[in-house]
């Protein structure tokens, strides 16, 4: 009897450190995996902000709806890239904003709503200001890479000095998000910035968000957990993308985890001076094994936009 209980111990014993180990290697795969998935949004992130410069490139008297075409053909290019992006409508997942003063047109609500589409009679012309957003997808993971500017190139300091602190005042936000941060805090931060350190405020609503209400970002689906199918099916990976998201916002209780990807993007305005446009910047955030990185990638963008000032 001794035996046969020495050799049942021994047999669960073994199970206990097989489970155990299998365990680990488990999570240790994960942590490779969801890894590789960081780098991955990186990549099309560097992709994204490459479409934009060739799209940019001899920008003088072309419509909302040449530049959206532009885009889409270089998106086109990338084999590892579905051909359109996923914020969808605007058509090709890609939204284009041109006005000039008092800028009524860059006032927008959301990118969705038709009166916001690219059209043929906005022209980038002198003294014109403009918002630019493209969303790719990886065709293999279905991480998404967006990017979105404000582009100008005229003769106004105080716009450059406004796109400029619009630019730098998002990028502080960015900056604040750490591990182990609540969206909810992130947001609060945000606002704080907006409202009392630059006397600008922020708005940003999506239909996708169950508030409805002002929000600063998302989550990039997939980036944190293992609820993400990857179909490669264009249309499937497009209603998780819009599905699954987190938002940044007042009520949100989400922890940024060890390992993940969140957009911070804001459309700015200084109440102060409404005859300024409003600017719109969008960032990356990634932590990889609670490394952190920024995806700006607006350097070459900048040059090719002739915007020296940022």
């Amino acid at each position: 009897l001794a035996k046969f209980f020495w050799k049942l111990g021994q047999t669960f014993f073994h199970k206990i450190i097989c489970f155990i180990f299998i365990k680990r290697l488990f999570c240790y795969v994960r942590i490779i995996y969801m890894s590789d998935l960081i780098k991955t949004i990186i990549e099309t992130r560097e992709i994204a902000s490459q479409i934009a410069v060739q799209s940019l490139i001899d920008m003088d008297g072309i419509s909302e709806v040449e530049l959206r075409d532009r885009i889409l053909a270089q998106t086109s290019k990338y084999d590892n890239l579905f051909p359109k992006g996923w914020y969808d409508p605007p058509a090709g997942g890609v939204g284009i904003l041109f006005d000039k003063e008092p800028f009524k047109r860059l006032q927008f609500d959301s990118l969705r709503n038709s009166e916001s589409w690219p059209n043929e009679s906005s022209k980038f012309e002198k003294e014109t200001v403009g918002i630019v957003y493209l969303s790719p997808v990886d065709k293999k993971t279905g991480m998404i890479g967006d990017i979105g500017f404000t582009i100008y190139n005229g003769e106004s300091e105080e716009i450059k000095q406004h796109i400029k602190k619009c630019f730098d005042t998002t990028l502080a936000v960015a900056e604040h998000a750490q591990v182990g941060m609540k969206f909810s805090e992130l947001y609060e931060f945000a606002m704080k910035q907006f409202a009392n350190e630059v006397k600008i405020i922020g708005w940003m609503t999506t239909t996708s968000d169950p508030l409805k209400g002002v929000n600063l970002g998302h989550t990039v689906p997939g980036s944190y957990s293992g609820d993400f199918s990857h179909s490669e099916s264009f249309n499937e990976v497009k209603k998780e993308i819009t599905t699954k998201r987190i938002y940044i916002n007042i009520a949100e209780s989400f922890e940024i985890p060890e390992t993940c990807a969140f957009t911070v993007e804001a459309r700015l305005a200084d109440d102060n001076k409404p005859h300024l446009p409003n600017v719109f910047f969008h960032f990356i955030v990634t932590f990889s094994k609670g490394e952190k990185k920024i995806l700006k990638n607006f350097e070459d963008i900048f040059k090719i936009a002739k915007m020296d000032y940022i």
